[in-house]
């Protein structure tokens, strides 16, 4: 029988009692769990062993042992930088306003280990609303420590580096037709294993656990369905079995209702990590360990203007969302240029307003989007907001279309889609009146930049109020143009000729 004892709270010493023969030396053993995501020590990992048998501990490197609550604590990490996390994806993935053939564009393994800063930070790396990355260590030193002579020394290593991959999905999972869901596979490569780790009896199981929450206080479910663990495979296996086969499924559920206005966008949040749970028998056991957290979120949006099935998926939403328009791609250039002109110098840009402030250019700065398909006083906010806009350019103080590139479109910048469209301070305030920009710009790259924006929207689940932003390139990948386009955003009623 073994018995267990904590040792500074941090880990658990073992005395070997009955069921095995007592040590004359009256030998204790403990293990010491901890659990990395130092970037630079993710990315030599060897700096970690090398520590730990010279001091018995890791305090120079500013990690403090993991506990059954969380991994380790880490000090004199530099400061958390003024944007938000964010990422950008470029618009051309939505030519003509079509969906991607791969609406995912899922992060493979050269990209995670290409973005080891990001990815072995506590949040991972979100290289997109669907592709979650987080590498981190576990290293389990076993000590022996003795009274006759007194102290102690390491007789075993177990170091692996874990990769945490995650996929969101649009649509439903194979159990119900209303449950969101989300795919993990977790990588352990295991680059150290001595000592009491060799026994053939020395087991990892590796689970995800997760504390979900609805959004909606008066949501028809218990927050424990807002985010649950699903199916796994090959999770739970002998050490010698992870050497040969490193990899596990994971994934996670949420239970939702049929898509419909009455029951709401129907948000269930999740804060999920990877439970690491080893087993050494006849020699030692200890708590269980965590991986950093990572967030995400599932959704229901019935106004989404997609396909039945597409109205419920979940994201990575523990990042701003943003979207990258190319000056130099001749199917929206004009756009481009019209909103990269319009926020470097918004004095100069009509209606004329000194100290005009025009959003939507940084993560910390962003656009909210306007879903008008979601009930009608957000669809006459967003008609409003085209209105404003293009009555302006029925003005005398409108400058003259130029005299080639056309037909042209009044385009707006913010867009109609958007909160910070023309006709915000109607709704909020005459502080708002004037901060909007508006330009001729040639009809066929207005509306395609309409149809993109309008698509990104829609694929990537950018709901009513999300916070987004908008860059501008003239480098990247310019698509041919596409010769069906599919209609406008169904948000923004399109344009409409002064």
């Amino acid at each position: 029988m073994l018995v267990w004892a904590a040792v500074s709270g941090l880990a658990l010493a073992l005395t070997a009692t009955t069921g095995a023969q007592a040590s004359p030396e009256k030998k204790t053993y403990k293990i010491i769990p901890y659990v990395i995501s130092d970037p630079e020590l993710v990315q030599n990992p060897q700096r970690v062993i090398a520590e730990f048998t010279k001091h018995q501990n890791l305090d120079a490197l500013g990690v403090s042992p993991a506990t059954a609550d969380g991994p380790s604590k880490l000090t004199g990490r530099a400061a958390t930088l003024a944007d938000p996390v964010s990422f950008v994806v470029d618009s051309s993935r939505y030519n003509g306003g079509k969906k991607p053939a791969d609406p995912y564009n899922y992060i493979t393994g050269d990209e995670c280990e290409s973005n080891y800063d990001a990815a072995s930070d506590d949040a991972g790396w979100i290289k997109n609303r669907f592709s979650y990355c987080q590498v981190h260590l576990v290293y389990m030193p076993a000590v022996e420590c003795g009274l006759f002579p007194p102290g102690c020394r390491v007789v075993g290593n177990f170091l692996s580096s874990n990769t945490l991959v995650g996929h969101g999905k649009i649509g439903a999972a194979e159990v119900s037709s209303t449950t969101r869901w989300a795919e993990f596979s977790l990588d352990v490569e295991i680059l150290t294993r001595t000592g009491p780790w060799l026994g053939g009896g020395a087991r990892l199981e590796a689970e995800l656990e997760c504390d979900g929450n609805y959004l909606d206080d008066d949501y028809p479910q218990t927050d424990a369905n807002a985010c649950f663990p699903g199916f796994t495979d090959d999770n739970d296996k002998s050490l010698n079995q992870w050497m040969i086969d490193d990899d596990a499924t994971l994934s996670l559920y949420s239970q939702a209702s049929s898509p419909s206005a009455g029951a709401g966008e129907q948000i269930g949040t999740g804060v999920f990590h990877v439970e690491y749970d080893f087993d050494l028998p006849w020699y030692i056991e200890f708590l269980d360990t965590e991986s950093p957290e990572g967030g995400m979120r599932f959704d229901t949006a019935w106004y989404l203007n997609v396909a039945n099935t597409d109205k419920l998926g979940s994201v990575f939403d523990r990042a701003v969302p943003g979207l990258s328009i190319n000056e130099t791609d001749p199917g929206v250039e004009g756009a481009a240029r019209h909103i990269e002109d319009a926020r470097t110098n918004p004095a100069a840009t009509v209606p004329t307003k000194p100290d005009k402030v025009l959003h939507g250019a940084t993560p910390g700065d962003p656009l909210h989007r306007l879903a008008g398909a979601k009930d009608s006083a957000l669809r006459a906010r967003a008609t409003r907001n085209r209105t404003v806009s293009t009555n302006f350019c029925r003005t005398a103080a409108m400058p003259q279309r130029p005299p080639t590139g056309g037909p042209f479109d009044c385009d707006e910048y913010a867009m109609a889609s958007t909160y910070e469209g023309s006709a915000r301070w109607e709704y909020e305030g005459p502080q708002y009146q004037l901060d909007y920009s508006v330009r001729w710009v040639n009809r066929s790259q207005n509306q395609e930049a309409g149809r993109r924006i309008g698509r990104w929207y829609e694929v990537d689940r950018i709901l009513d109020k999300e916070p987004f932003f908008v860059t501008t390139t003239d480098t990247g990948p310019v698509p041919e143009p596409d010769p069906n386009p599919e209609d406008p955003d169904p948000d923004d009623p399109g344009p409409i000729e002064p």
